[in-house]
């Protein structure tokens, strides 16, 4: 888990540029899409990393006790 987190979270805001760009071209809203799914991307990758580090929390204070 701990070797995928820094792919989670580099690559989630390339996802969300993806798919905003390929909207936007459907629907010929550039960059509106583009910019809403970028933040988007980048708040899915800080979620990720926020899982991560609290699971990793837990997991430290379970081998502690």
């Amino acid at each position: 888990m701990a070797s995928t987190i820094g792919y989670q979270v580099a690559f989630a805001p390339f996802i969300g540029i993806a798919f905003g760009v390929f909207l936007d071209s459907k629907l010929g809203t550039f960059p509106y899409l583009t910019i809403v799914f970028l933040i988007v991307g980048i708040a899915a990758g800080g979620l990720n990393y926020y899982r991560f580090a609290k699971q990793q929390q837990e997991e430290d204070k379970g081998r502690k006790k």
